[in-house]
């Protein structure tokens, strides 16, 4: 946790050191504050993206993809025709159930999929929650879907 939290303390500070740079403006960082802002922060309520036992689904990413393909032409009346990928962020709580889905901006894919797409990460089978020290971790992770 510390490790991380010094890593994350660390991208800050040489993003706030660039943007400095091509401001000329030099900003005053206060490190006692920004730890504490974290140590606030309920370990329940965590999102992690690296931990010893990342969150899996059951057989794997090639079953998930599967998966929201069959459920997209059960229920989309038009096949995708063009080469269209949709990527998107998943949050996946410590009951292995999925909490968030995000579509992230993509030059190739229209909304009426990407809502389809949504439904069916939520239709989905519960995952295999991350792990870290045998501790249940609610956990994020990105999947893409590539069609036809």
């Amino acid at each position: 946790m510390k490790l991380i939290l010094i890593n994350l303390f660390l991208i800050c500070m040489m993003a706030y050191t660039s943007l400095a740079q091509k401001q000329d403006t030099i900003r005053v960082f206060d490190i006692e504050s920004f730890m504490s802002s974290y140590q606030e922060i309920s370990p329940d309520t965590m999102v992690y993206m690296a931990t010893q036992h990342p969150a899996t689904f059951p057989e794997g990413n090639m079953a998930l993809n599967r998966f929201v393909k069959q459920y997209l032409q059960k229920h989309i009346k038009s096949s995708v025709q063009d080469k269209v990928m949709v990527l998107c962020s998943i949050i996946i709580e410590k009951n292995g159930c999925i909490s968030s889905v995000h579509i992230l901006p993509t030059n190739n894919t229209d909304k009426g999929l990407e809502s389809h797409v949504i439904e069916a990460l939520f239709a989905s089978a519960p995952w295999t929650p991350a792990l870290q020290d045998g501790k249940r971790l609610r956990y994020k992770t990105y999947f893409s879907i590539q069609f036809p």
